[in-house]
């Protein structure tokens, strides 16, 4: 392993080799080195004439010279007695390497010509390349995606031609990849193994305990843990390299070297953005730089496949540079002296400058969920850096005086800690928009980076007191048991101020979720709720969170082609966020758009890695229930997605663990409408259909029954429990309301006893059309080009 972090240049005498041609320097080696003082070393090997020095690493040295026999250039590479722990250690590293290039003829591997040896040293001739390494040109500065293609197929067909031989390289980084004017060539073959010929899943671990091989920042996780490895360790190197070249910085950072591997193992590095063209590269990256080599590309040919998709994608745009995502939280503020008039902004102040922030498209901004986790009065940057995945961290201090309140902001890096910034701003309780903007735009300021967007400003408040009551209100509507209260508090903020854009959404959504979920709230919820979110698109077009809130009820209220539109269309307008996306993992799953759904999932997770999706909701209808429980994806939902966990529990026959569950369901959640329902599951797992009928007609009224999807489950439960008649017609009732899942319904074991009915083919072929003509408005609205491919036609 490569000692130094920061290393980026070359390693090792192939290293000094490559460093010797840089642009603009001669490509002759002897009028680019010079002549050897006599006497110092040899002037000839065999027949080969020493020209000059063409570099001196840690393992030996590297001579240009003339092969006399064939009148060509070449370079002599001898290895260094003092390289490895001993002589023979060295020397069988320097012939495996030789052995290992010598063994692959391929136009983008350096030529090995002879193995020879002089004076009982060994060493290799090879060709003599002109050109300069990767990491010379990264020195300019980052490629564009035109320049990056090309150089990263030229790194998997040689990746291609060593693993078909049977050779991991393991020490894939910049130094090692020469750019010559006929193409890329790969260098240094130092480390390179044989591929063990054994099953995957007992691959022969291939480094001692104890031993780190390879160069920090390119190195797979399964490197760094001493795991078993196989050519995917190249394949995630590749993607560090691809990201490196696109952002102009490395894909794992960290002041020194423990740090560098811990990002290695636990972090993702920032999503890249600019361009459609970009964001496709990206995915390429994230899917080569997955933890779990099983989650990589299976071969380096399968991921040049990708990157040449990207490649026939983007033949016609225009040039441009990537940029980095910056991830940044925004931390509850610490209260320096209690008060129970203003203790309320610790949460929501800070949720207000975060909402702030989402404006900017260079940003992703955590949620106000995620940041809640880590309130302390010394939060630790270490772990908020690891389990929130971001650089950037917003934390601050209040204090009230008088009707005066004073807030102290500071910016720091995550996970060193470094103070980038830091602020006092104080304003009048009755100016509280004017401080929330103060402090954001500081902050934006303080982030020194290029930021595409702009803050919103449109959507300020007119009056300080219905602003008061809106951060309030935010407070206090994540938590069901005080929605209600939420939901009032928001009436009241838009009665004073009936242009405030934000608190009308959020109203909209309080109507939507208590009107499903909660009891005494009218048959109207769904009305009100559409008509406030109405309102709040009507103030603002734009408004992100309206459009987001609007399509859940849109997908509820059977009008999931509506809201299918709607979120591709903003999407189109806002591409980098997440939460965009992961409301089109939803609205797809209601149109019978898996692949679509589980791309958009992948989209969300691209942009933020935290994001959370209702992805376990789409495996499970595609029938992939391990791969449901394995998402841990069941958290931080609306209420009532935990029984999902339940249901996938219970279609794989693992029914004393759903019980189980169910069990906890009830003891932990006191809304009456869990109860029913758990009782309702309940039923189902013990094939009780008269029961399960029961206990549904206790939940009329409620419109989470009104739920299409919610009705597809259900049907789905009582055919499965022995009521096909019920459970058919429910489908049916999904299928009026916007609910297709063709795919369900062919596929699953279920609905055997009822395929050859009349009532079942019905089903089935409105279900298809439904899916068919979401197909259409899913590729009209461009989503295959946000989501960066091809996909199926539902047809």
């Amino acid at each position: 392993m490569t000692p130094g972090p920061n290393e980026k240049s070359a390693s090792g005498p192939f290293g000094a080799f490559a460093k010797l041609f840089r642009r603009g320097g001669s490509s002759r080696p002897d009028q680019a080195s010079a002549p050897l003082p006599e006497g110092g070393h040899p002037t000839s090997i065999g027949k080969y004439a020493i020209t000059g020095e063409l570099g001196r690493g840690g393992m030996g040295i590297v001579y240009a010279a003339r092969d006399r026999d064939l009148d060509r250039l070449v370079a002599l590479k001898f290895i260094s007695a003092a390289a490895g722990t001993s002589g023979d250690d060295s020397r069988a590293r320097f012939l495996r390497e030789a052995r290992a290039a010598a063994s692959v003829n391929h136009p983008n591997i350096a030529q090995i010509y002879e193995i020879g040896e002089h004076r009982g040293e060994p060493f290799l001739a090879m060709e003599l390349l002109e050109g300069e390494s990767l990491a010379d040109r990264l020195n300019d500065g980052p490629l564009t995606v035109k320049d990056t293609i090309p150089i990263g197929l030229g790194i998997l067909d040689a990746l291609s031609a060593l693993h078909a031989r049977g050779v991991i390289h393991r020490d894939l980084k910049p130094s090692n990849v020469f750019l010559t004017k006929h193409g890329v060539k790969l260098l240094d073959f130092g480390l390179a193994r044989p591929i063990p010929q054994v099953d995957r899943t007992h691959v022969t671990n291939l480094t001692q305990t104890g031993m780190l091989v390879g160069t920090p920042r390119y190195i797979a996780p399964e490197q760094v843990t001493g795991e078993a490895i196989d050519e995917r360790c190249d394949l995630f190197a590749t993607g560090a390299i691809l990201f490196e070249m696109l952002a102009g910085r490395p894909a794992f950072t960290g002041n020194n070297l423990i740090e560098i591997l811990h990002a290695t193992i636990h972090d993702q590095p920032p999503a890249l953005t600019g361009s459609p063209a970009v964001a496709a590269v990206d995915r390429v990256i994230r899917h080569a730089l997955s933890k779990r080599p099983k989650d990589r590309p299976q071969t380096a040919d399968a991921m040049a496949e990708e990157l040449r998709g990207v490649r026939a994608a983007a033949h016609d745009e225009t040039p441009r540079l990537a940029r980095t995502l910056m991830r940044i939280v925004v931390l509850p503020f610490r209260i320096l002296r209690p008060d129970p008039e203003t203790d309320f902004l610790a949460f929501s102040l800070p949720d207000a400058i975060a909402t702030s922030l989402t404006e900017f498209h260079s940003l992703i901004v955590r949620s106000t969920s995620t940041a809640s986790k880590f309130a302390s009065d010394a939060p630790d940057l270490k772990a908020l850096a690891t389990a929130a995945d971001v650089e950037r961290v917003v934390m601050g201090t209040l204090l009230r005086s008088g009707e005066q309140l004073r807030v102290t902001v500071q910016l720091v890096e995550a996970p060193g800690g470094t103070l980038i910034t830091s602020h006092a701003v104080t304003s009048s309780l009755g100016d509280l928009f004017r401080l929330q903007d103060e402090l954001a735009r500081r902050i934006v300021d303080a982030l020194a980076i290029p930021l595409h967007g702009q803050p919103s400003t449109p959507d300020a408040p007119q009056d300080a007191r219905a602003y008061s009551l809106y951060l309030q209100a935010n407070a206090l509507g994540g938590d069901i048991r005080r929605l209600s209260e939420a939901i009032k508090l928001y009436e009241e903020c838009v009665e004073i101020d009936p242009t405030f854009a934000p608190a009308w959404a959020q109203l909209g959504r309080g109507y939507r979720v208590a009107g499903k979920f909660l009891e005494g709230q009218g048959d109207d919820s769904d009305q009100r709720a559409e008509a406030a979110l109405r309102r709040a698109l009507e103030l603002n077009p734009r408004l992100s969170i309206a459009h987001k809130y609007y399509a859940g009820l849109e997908a509820d209220s059977g009008r999931s082609l509506a809201a299918l539109s709607r979120l591709l269309d903003e999407a189109n307008r806002h591409a980098n966020d997440p939460e965009l996306f992961a409301g089109l993992v939803h609205a797809c799953r209601y149109c019978g758009l898996y692949e679509q759904s589980i791309a958009a999932h992948m989209e969300a997770k691209r942009l933020d890695p935290k994001c959370t999706t209702s992805i376990h909701g789409t495996l499970m209808m595609n029938g992939q229930m391990e791969a449901a429980l394995a998402t841990g994806q069941f958290e931080e939902l609306e209420p009532g997605e935990e029984v999902s966990r339940v249901i996938a529990l219970g279609s794989l026959g693992r029914n004393d663990e759903a019980l189980a569950r169910l069990r906890a369901i009830k003891r932990d959640n006191q809304i009456p409408v869990f109860h029913v329902y758990a009782d309702f599951i309940g039923a189902w797992l013990e094939k009780r259909p008269a029961d399960m009928v029961r206990i549904r007609a206790k939940m009329a009224g409620l419109k989470v029954l009104d739920d299409p999807e919610a009705m597809f489950q259900e049907g789905f439960m009582l055919c499965d429990a022995g009521d096909p008649a019920t459970g058919l017609d429910l489908i049916a009732r999904g299928n009026a309301k916007g609910y297709f899942a063709p795919e369900r319904l062919v596929q699953s074991p279920v609905f055997d006893r009822v395929r050859g009915t009349p009532e079942f083919r019905k089903v089935l072929d409105d279900a298809e059309a439904g899916r068919a003509q979401a197909f259409v408005v899913f590729r009209q609205r461009r989503g295959e080009q946000l989501l960066g491919r091809e996909l199926v036609s539902a047809a």
